[in-house]
Protein backbone atom coordinates (compact mmCIF):
# COMPACT_ATOMS: atom_id res chain seq x y z
CA UNK A 1 0.00 0.00 0.00
CA UNK A 2 2.66 2.31 0.71
CA UNK A 3 3.92 2.33 -2.96
CA UNK A 4 0.24 3.45 -4.04
CA UNK A 5 0.44 6.48 -1.59
CA UNK A 6 4.11 7.28 -2.40
CA UNK A 7 2.59 7.84 -5.81
CA UNK A 8 0.24 10.78 -5.06
CA UNK A 9 -3.01 8.29 -4.92
CA UNK A 10 -5.52 8.66 -2.66
CA UNK A 11 -5.47 6.50 0.68
CA UNK A 12 -6.77 3.29 -0.16
CA UNK A 13 -8.48 0.85 2.61
CA UNK A 14 -7.20 -2.83 2.84
CA UNK A 15 -11.14 -3.82 1.03
CA UNK A 16 -9.85 -1.54 -2.33
CA UNK A 17 -6.07 -3.23 -1.52
CA UNK A 18 -7.80 -6.62 -1.56
CA UNK A 19 -9.88 -5.81 -4.58
CA UNK A 20 -7.27 -4.22 -6.73
CA UNK A 21 -3.63 -5.56 -6.61
CA UNK A 22 -4.38 -9.07 -7.29
CA UNK A 23 -5.32 -8.64 -10.86
CA UNK A 24 -3.92 -4.85 -11.29
CA UNK A 25 -0.60 -3.02 -10.58
CA UNK A 26 1.37 -0.13 -11.66
CA UNK A 27 -1.36 2.38 -10.54
CA UNK A 28 -1.10 6.43 -11.89
CA UNK A 29 -3.46 8.75 -10.80
CA UNK A 30 -4.79 10.06 -13.48
CA UNK A 31 -7.63 12.65 -12.39
CA UNK A 32 -9.18 13.46 -9.11
CA UNK A 33 -12.55 14.62 -9.17
CA UNK A 34 -13.59 14.04 -5.37
CA UNK A 35 -15.79 11.30 -3.62
CA UNK A 36 -18.95 12.08 -5.61
CA UNK A 37 -17.43 11.60 -9.27
CA UNK A 38 -14.57 9.22 -8.04
CA UNK A 39 -10.71 9.08 -9.05
CA UNK A 40 -9.99 8.12 -11.82
CA UNK A 41 -6.32 6.09 -12.46
CA UNK A 42 -3.83 4.59 -15.01
CA UNK A 43 -3.13 0.17 -14.26
CA UNK A 44 -1.85 -2.68 -16.02
CA UNK A 45 -3.90 -6.04 -16.47
CA UNK A 46 -1.43 -8.41 -14.87
CA UNK A 47 -2.14 -10.79 -16.88
CA UNK A 48 -2.00 -9.75 -20.40
CA UNK A 49 0.07 -6.23 -19.33
CA UNK A 50 -3.23 -4.56 -21.03
CA UNK A 51 -2.87 -0.69 -19.84
CA UNK A 52 -6.48 -0.02 -18.44
CA UNK A 53 -8.51 3.36 -16.87
CA UNK A 54 -9.64 2.51 -13.57
CA UNK A 55 -12.18 4.60 -11.50
CA UNK A 56 -13.57 4.48 -8.18
CA UNK A 57 -16.73 5.49 -6.84
CA UNK A 58 -16.70 5.66 -3.08
CA UNK A 59 -20.16 5.15 -1.64
CA UNK A 60 -20.63 7.79 1.44
CA UNK A 61 -20.76 6.48 4.97
CA UNK A 62 -24.21 8.00 5.82
CA UNK A 63 -25.69 6.02 2.74
CA UNK A 64 -23.41 2.66 3.13
CA UNK A 65 -26.36 1.40 5.44
CA UNK A 66 -28.78 2.07 2.23
CA UNK A 67 -27.02 -0.14 -0.08
CA UNK A 68 -25.11 0.65 -3.79
CA UNK A 69 -27.08 4.37 -4.46
CA UNK A 70 -28.98 4.55 -7.12
CA UNK A 71 -26.28 7.51 -8.82
CA UNK A 72 -24.19 4.74 -8.77
CA UNK A 73 -26.65 1.48 -9.91
CA UNK A 74 -27.97 4.01 -12.98
CA UNK A 75 -24.46 4.95 -13.39
CA UNK A 76 -23.00 1.32 -14.26
CA UNK A 77 -26.38 0.25 -15.97
CA UNK A 78 -26.16 2.52 -18.69
CA UNK A 79 -22.13 2.12 -18.99
CA UNK A 80 -23.13 -2.12 -19.31
CA UNK A 81 -25.95 -1.18 -21.86
CA UNK A 82 -23.41 0.87 -24.58
CA UNK A 83 -21.45 -0.50 -27.10
CA UNK A 84 -20.45 1.53 -29.53
CA UNK A 85 -16.80 2.88 -31.36
CA UNK A 86 -17.25 6.18 -29.85
CA UNK A 87 -17.81 5.20 -26.60
CA UNK A 88 -15.26 4.42 -23.87
CA UNK A 89 -15.43 0.82 -23.58
CA UNK A 90 -16.37 -0.56 -19.93
CA UNK A 91 -14.48 -4.24 -19.60
CA UNK A 92 -15.34 -5.25 -15.96
CA UNK A 93 -17.05 -3.29 -12.99
CA UNK A 94 -15.76 -4.99 -9.31
CA UNK A 95 -16.56 -4.40 -5.69
CA UNK A 96 -15.55 -4.96 -2.41
CA UNK A 97 -17.24 -7.70 -1.03
CA UNK A 98 -17.53 -7.26 2.87
CA UNK A 99 -20.56 -4.37 3.64
CA UNK A 100 -21.60 -1.58 1.00
CA UNK A 101 -17.54 -0.22 0.32
CA UNK A 102 -16.87 0.89 -3.23
CA UNK A 103 -17.47 0.19 -6.96
CA UNK A 104 -14.64 -0.24 -9.29
CA UNK A 105 -14.96 0.81 -12.89
CA UNK A 106 -12.48 -0.68 -15.50
CA UNK A 107 -12.15 1.11 -18.87
CA UNK A 108 -10.05 0.99 -22.04
CA UNK A 109 -7.48 3.64 -21.54
CA UNK A 110 -6.86 6.52 -23.75
CA UNK A 111 -4.47 8.97 -23.53
CA UNK A 112 -5.45 12.24 -23.97
CA UNK A 113 -8.44 14.23 -23.32
CA UNK A 114 -9.49 16.91 -25.85
CA UNK A 115 -9.21 19.45 -23.01
CA UNK A 116 -5.22 18.67 -22.50
CA UNK A 117 -5.32 18.63 -26.09
CA UNK A 118 -6.25 22.02 -26.69
CA UNK A 119 -3.81 23.16 -23.96
CA UNK A 120 -0.97 21.50 -25.38
CA UNK A 121 1.31 23.35 -28.55
CA UNK A 122 0.43 20.42 -30.90
CA UNK A 123 1.67 20.50 -34.50
CA UNK A 124 -1.77 20.00 -35.91
CA UNK A 125 -3.93 22.07 -37.57
CA UNK A 126 -7.09 21.98 -35.57
CA UNK A 127 -9.62 23.16 -37.82
CA UNK A 128 -8.35 20.35 -40.17
CA UNK A 129 -9.36 18.23 -37.39
CA UNK A 130 -13.11 19.78 -37.08
CA UNK A 131 -14.67 17.09 -39.54
CA UNK A 132 -13.21 13.86 -38.75
CA UNK A 133 -13.65 15.37 -34.87
CA UNK A 134 -17.23 15.77 -35.25
CA UNK A 135 -18.44 12.89 -37.60
CA UNK A 136 -17.02 10.87 -34.61
CA UNK A 137 -18.32 12.11 -31.81
CA UNK A 138 -21.76 12.74 -33.57
CA UNK A 139 -21.82 9.44 -34.41
CA UNK A 140 -21.28 8.31 -30.56
CA UNK A 141 -23.75 11.13 -29.69
CA UNK A 142 -26.76 9.31 -32.55
CA UNK A 143 -26.32 6.29 -31.09
CA UNK A 144 -26.94 7.73 -27.07
CA UNK A 145 -29.73 9.50 -28.16
CA UNK A 146 -31.27 6.78 -30.49
CA UNK A 147 -30.52 4.36 -27.18
CA UNK A 148 -32.91 6.95 -25.61
CA UNK A 149 -29.36 8.25 -23.70
CA UNK A 150 -28.61 11.84 -22.43
CA UNK A 151 -25.31 12.50 -21.47
CA UNK A 152 -25.99 15.70 -19.90
CA UNK A 153 -21.87 16.65 -18.93
CA UNK A 154 -20.58 17.04 -22.09
CA UNK A 155 -17.33 19.39 -22.23
CA UNK A 156 -13.47 18.58 -23.21
CA UNK A 157 -12.41 16.90 -20.49
CA UNK A 158 -14.68 14.19 -21.42
CA UNK A 159 -13.66 13.19 -24.93
CA UNK A 160 -11.03 11.45 -25.34
CA UNK A 161 -8.75 11.19 -28.49
CA UNK A 162 -5.74 8.74 -29.95
CA UNK A 163 -3.82 10.24 -32.59
CA UNK A 164 -1.90 8.37 -35.13
CA UNK A 165 -0.31 10.70 -38.50
CA UNK A 166 -1.25 13.93 -36.81
CA UNK A 167 -4.97 12.41 -37.66
CA UNK A 168 -7.42 11.41 -34.90
CA UNK A 169 -7.80 7.66 -34.83
CA UNK A 170 -9.74 6.80 -31.82
CA UNK A 171 -12.55 9.09 -30.67
CA UNK A 172 -14.32 8.19 -27.04
CA UNK A 173 -17.19 9.99 -25.12
CA UNK A 174 -16.94 9.30 -21.52
CA UNK A 175 -18.20 9.69 -17.58
CA UNK A 176 -21.34 8.75 -17.91
CA UNK A 177 -22.06 9.19 -14.13
CA UNK A 178 -25.18 12.06 -14.88
CA UNK A 179 -26.31 10.53 -17.87
CA UNK A 180 -30.14 9.56 -17.69
CA UNK A 181 -32.20 7.12 -19.65
CA UNK A 182 -35.10 9.10 -20.90
CA UNK A 183 -38.97 7.63 -22.02
CA UNK A 184 -41.82 9.81 -23.31
CA UNK A 185 -43.42 11.88 -21.97
CA UNK A 186 -40.68 14.06 -20.16
CA UNK A 187 -40.85 14.17 -17.05
CA UNK A 188 -38.56 17.40 -14.92
CA UNK A 189 -35.47 16.37 -14.66
CA UNK A 190 -32.44 17.97 -12.42
CA UNK A 191 -30.75 20.85 -14.26
CA UNK A 192 -27.94 20.95 -11.40
CA UNK A 193 -24.81 19.15 -13.06
CA UNK A 194 -22.33 19.89 -15.71
CA UNK A 195 -20.20 22.71 -16.28
CA UNK A 196 -22.51 26.70 -17.30
CA UNK A 197 -19.99 26.82 -19.72
CA UNK A 198 -21.18 24.35 -21.52
CA UNK A 199 -25.57 24.34 -20.57
CA UNK A 200 -27.60 24.67 -22.85
CA UNK A 201 -29.75 27.98 -22.79
CA UNK A 202 -32.86 26.22 -21.57
CA UNK A 203 -30.94 24.31 -19.06
CA UNK A 204 -29.66 27.62 -17.87
CA UNK A 205 -33.38 29.57 -17.80
CA UNK A 206 -33.82 26.83 -15.60
CA UNK A 207 -36.12 24.57 -17.69
CA UNK A 208 -36.65 20.80 -16.08
CA UNK A 209 -38.58 19.07 -19.25
CA UNK A 210 -35.73 18.71 -21.60
CA UNK A 211 -34.29 16.39 -24.18
CA UNK A 212 -31.12 14.72 -26.19
CA UNK A 213 -30.91 18.77 -27.44
CA UNK A 214 -28.58 20.06 -24.39
CA UNK A 215 -25.61 17.17 -25.51
CA UNK A 216 -26.19 18.84 -29.46
CA UNK A 217 -25.51 22.68 -28.08
CA UNK A 218 -22.74 20.97 -25.56
CA UNK A 219 -21.33 19.55 -28.36
CA UNK A 220 -21.40 22.89 -30.89
CA UNK A 221 -19.64 24.34 -28.31
CA UNK A 222 -17.09 22.20 -27.70
CA UNK A 223 -16.66 22.63 -31.71
CA UNK A 224 -16.87 25.88 -31.35
CA UNK A 225 -14.17 25.77 -29.16
CA UNK A 226 -11.75 23.72 -31.18
CA UNK A 227 -11.83 26.43 -33.66
CA UNK A 228 -11.17 29.22 -31.31
CA UNK A 229 -8.67 27.44 -29.34
CA UNK A 230 -10.19 29.13 -26.18
CA UNK A 231 -13.85 28.38 -24.91
CA UNK A 232 -16.53 29.84 -26.51
CA UNK A 233 -17.99 31.01 -23.11
CA UNK A 234 -16.87 31.59 -20.26
CA UNK A 235 -18.48 31.88 -16.19
CA UNK A 236 -19.23 30.65 -13.31
CA UNK A 237 -22.90 31.18 -12.84
CA UNK A 238 -25.98 30.82 -15.44
CA UNK A 239 -26.52 34.38 -15.61
CA UNK A 240 -23.11 35.46 -16.57
CA UNK A 241 -23.13 32.52 -19.46
CA UNK A 242 -26.76 33.17 -20.75
CA UNK A 243 -25.91 37.14 -21.27
CA UNK A 244 -22.63 35.75 -23.00
CA UNK A 245 -25.09 33.46 -25.23
CA UNK A 246 -27.55 36.25 -25.91
CA UNK A 247 -24.58 38.54 -26.68
CA UNK A 248 -23.11 36.53 -29.70
CA UNK A 249 -27.01 34.95 -30.57
CA UNK A 250 -29.02 37.24 -30.23
CA UNK A 251 -31.76 37.05 -27.61
CA UNK A 252 -34.81 34.60 -27.86
CA UNK A 253 -37.83 36.56 -28.64
CA UNK A 254 -41.74 34.40 -29.75
CA UNK A 255 -40.43 34.24 -33.41
CA UNK A 256 -37.34 32.49 -32.41
CA UNK A 257 -37.95 30.77 -29.74
CA UNK A 258 -41.84 29.96 -29.46
CA UNK A 259 -43.14 29.94 -26.02
CA UNK A 260 -40.21 31.50 -24.17
CA UNK A 261 -41.91 34.51 -23.48
CA UNK A 262 -44.27 32.70 -20.99
CA UNK A 263 -41.24 30.31 -19.68
CA UNK A 264 -39.49 33.12 -19.00
CA UNK A 265 -40.50 36.57 -17.76
CA UNK A 266 -37.20 38.46 -17.50
CA UNK A 267 -36.77 37.68 -21.37
CA UNK A 268 -38.95 40.61 -22.10
CA UNK A 269 -36.98 43.11 -20.40
CA UNK A 270 -34.68 43.02 -23.29
CA UNK A 271 -36.70 45.96 -25.08
CA UNK A 272 -35.42 46.29 -28.03
CA UNK A 273 -33.93 42.57 -28.18
CA UNK A 274 -29.89 41.85 -28.57
CA UNK A 275 -29.10 41.40 -32.24
CA UNK A 276 -27.08 38.66 -33.19
CA UNK A 277 -23.63 38.75 -34.20
CA UNK A 278 -22.17 37.30 -37.74
CA UNK A 279 -21.02 33.96 -36.82
CA UNK A 280 -18.93 34.58 -40.17
CA UNK A 281 -16.87 37.47 -38.26
CA UNK A 282 -16.97 35.45 -35.19
CA UNK A 283 -15.24 32.48 -37.18
CA UNK A 284 -13.35 33.37 -40.13
CA UNK A 285 -11.68 30.10 -40.25
CA UNK A 286 -14.92 28.79 -40.80
CA UNK A 287 -16.44 27.99 -44.07
CA UNK A 288 -19.86 28.47 -44.92
CA UNK A 289 -21.29 24.72 -44.36
CA UNK A 290 -19.18 24.54 -41.07
CA UNK A 291 -21.04 28.12 -39.68
CA UNK A 292 -24.21 26.86 -40.93
CA UNK A 293 -23.44 23.42 -39.48
CA UNK A 294 -22.60 25.14 -35.78
CA UNK A 295 -25.42 27.76 -36.10
CA UNK A 296 -27.58 24.91 -36.48
CA UNK A 297 -26.25 23.11 -33.13
CA UNK A 298 -26.24 26.62 -31.06
CA UNK A 299 -29.73 27.24 -32.20
CA UNK A 300 -31.52 29.30 -29.32
CA UNK A 301 -34.90 27.07 -29.48
CA UNK A 302 -34.27 23.27 -28.39
CA UNK A 303 -37.01 22.24 -30.63
CA UNK A 304 -35.39 23.58 -33.66
CA UNK A 305 -32.41 22.61 -33.04
CA UNK A 306 -30.21 19.87 -34.93
CA UNK A 307 -30.26 16.23 -34.43
CA UNK A 308 -27.32 14.53 -34.05
CA UNK A 309 -28.48 12.05 -36.78
CA UNK A 310 -29.39 14.92 -38.79
CA UNK A 311 -25.84 16.52 -37.92
CA UNK A 312 -23.89 13.76 -39.14
CA UNK A 313 -25.88 13.73 -42.87
CA UNK A 314 -25.16 17.97 -43.19
CA UNK A 315 -23.16 18.83 -46.16
CA UNK A 316 -19.95 19.80 -43.88
CA UNK A 317 -19.67 16.47 -42.57
CA UNK A 318 -19.83 14.12 -46.03
CA UNK A 319 -17.17 12.38 -47.80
Amino acid sequence: MEEIVHLGIPFLTPDQWDVITPAYKDFELIRSEGPRFGDMFKCKLKSTKEVVAMKILTIPEDQKSNGIPYSILNHVSILKTLNHPNILKLHTVLRTDLDVEDVFLVFEYIDVSLKKFLATPFPIDVIKLGKPFLRQALSGLAYLHVQKIIHRNLKPNNILLSFQNHEISKLKLTDFGVAKSIEPPLSPYSINMGNPCYKAPELLLGFTNYSTAVDIWSMGCIFAEMIKLQPLFIGNDGPKILTEIFCLLGTPTEENWPGVASLCSFIQAFDPPIKPKDLAAEFPKLEPDGLDLLSRMLCLCPNSRISAVEALEHPYLRP
